[in-house]
């Protein structure tokens, strides 16, 4: 019997699955071939998907730089800290080098008429050291309707003058001036900014206003005191109508400062004999809530010209104001200053010159640039009452610039330094062992190249 049933679902499998098998392919003779109509449909359909693709690819661009350098100092040590890409250590004077290695993202989203409405910035600093610091990481926001307003936020430029906004992958000479180091360290800053800037379809789009209030420690520093820097930059744009000449300029306020650090009020003041002295005025508990202002203005103008020779650029910027500093260095305090704090009245100034040859790869520069520390003291009233930090500096710099294409350059470069003379041991002359020969190979890529 049990065989009999065994059989019997057998049978009705087998039949039941030929059934199966049967209408499958019957239902496959019958479908209709795809059309030419749906194929069109189909290809439509992925170009447009492709296309949407494409459009967000487009708001993305990536750029970024290397600089590889050798440089070559008077003397080991380069007499303590250079302004020519960082210090040399006492037994050194020459190094091999990664000045920077730049990369950077941006995202922009733009409106019908190519003004960006929303945009993103990240870029990063790699260091031959194997660490990663962040250098900008922001986003500004551009009112749609009018397109003149813009609020930015995050890690970006300080808005003060020309050359601490230069970027350092365009800029001719290797390094900014030792103003705008000492008063800009890292030119970076936390902060949110508020900007106006006419429409490019404007005909008042030939200015530009930033204003924004920052922490003041820089991009790689944790704010250390309730005090805000406000920094501001009026500046315009111009040229005449082949665009042959071309010029712009700005004027600049900071308006800042750095908490005291210790309970001592300190200041420049004249003795009996007629020398100047940093004298100690009071001691008093109520010194650590008060602020050292950092006060500074600054005006800025910049031409070029296009013409058979080549195109020639002149670039000029003068800073002046209040800088509080400390016994050792006149720098802007990155933390919280746990020495005497100094308030010095400074002003500097610096003079480029550019000069393509016949539209050739060939680009000759000198740059000048002075800084005063203090315009309080002059030369020989610096003496062992005053410091190192009081010396007025000059720079000029001589270069040659191959710019081969947007990729790669190379730059020669050497910078000639001299301290006023003063009545100081060490500096009763100039120093001359601080000049810097700079050699340096720049690569660059972008999306778009």
């Amino acid at each position: 019997m049990d065989k009999k049933i065994s059989k019997s679902i057998v049978i009705f499998t087998s039949i039941l699955l030929l059934n199966v098998l049967s209408v499958v392919s019957f239902a496959q003779i019958i479908e209709m071939p795809e059309t030419l109509e749906d194929k069109i449909d189909t290809l439509y359909n992925r170009t447009e998907a492709l296309m949407s693709d494409m459009d967000y690819i487009k708001k993305l661009k990536f750029s970024g730089y290397v600089q590889a350098q050798y440089q070559l100092a008077d003397t080991a040590g380069a007499k303590g800290n250079s302004y020519a890409g960082g210090t040399f250590d006492a037994n050194v004077n020459n190094r091999f080098l990664l000045r920077r290695s730049r990369i950077k993202m941006s995202y922009d989203n733009n409106d019908e008429f190519g003004n960006t409405i929303t945009q993103i910035v990240m870029q990063m600093d790699l260091f031959s050291s194997g660490t990663a610091v962040i250098r900008d990481f922001y986003g500004k926001f551009t009112d749609p309707w009018t397109r003149w307003f813009g609020i930015k936020a995050g890690a970006m430029d300080k808005p003060f003058g020309y050359e601490v906004t230069y970027s350092s992958g365009t800029r001719e000479t290797p390094e900014r001036g030792r103003m705008s180091q000492l008063l800009f360290p890292g030119e970076k800053d936390f902060g949110a900014q508020f900007v106006i800037q006419p429409v490019k379809q404007s005909r008042f789009n030939f200015f530009k206003l930033e204003t924004g209030l920052y922490n003041g420690a820089g991009v790689l520093n944790n704010d250390f005191d309730k005090m805000k820097d406000w920094i501001s930059r009026l500046s315009f744009f111009k040229s005449n109508f082949n665009e042959t000449v071309k010029y712009s300029g700005g004027l600049s306020y900071y308006n800042g400062g750095h908490k005291y650090g210790t309970k001592n009020n300190v200041e420049l003041s004249t003795l009996a004999n007629g020398t100047k002295s940093w004298m100690l005025k009071d001691s008093n508990t109520t010194n650590l809530t008060k602020i050292g202002k950092a006060i500074y203005y600054g005006v800025d103008a910049q031409v070029s010209i296009d013409w058979k020779g080549g195109l020639s650029t002149f670039r000029a910027e003068a800073m002046m104001g209040q800088q509080p500093g400390t016994a050792k260095s006149t720098a802007t305090p990155r933390t919280l200053v746990t020495e005497d704090l100094y308030l010095r009245n400074f002003n500097g100034a610096y003079l480029y010159f550019v000069q393509n040859i016949l539209h050739t790869h060939h680009n000759i520069m000198v740059k000048y640039d002075i800084y005063d520390p203090n315009t309080d003291v002059k030369g020989t009233e610096i003496v062992s009452n005053l410091t190192s930090s009081d010396i007025k500096y000059s720079t000029l710099g001589i270069g040659y610039l191959f710019n081969y294409d947007q990729n790669w350059k190379f730059l020669i470069y050497k910078d000639f330094v001299k301290n006023e003379s003063t009545g100081l041991s060490g500096y009763t002359t100039d120093v001359k062992k601080d000049n810097v020969l700079t050699l340096r190979l720049q690569y660059t890529f972008n999306k778009y190249q």
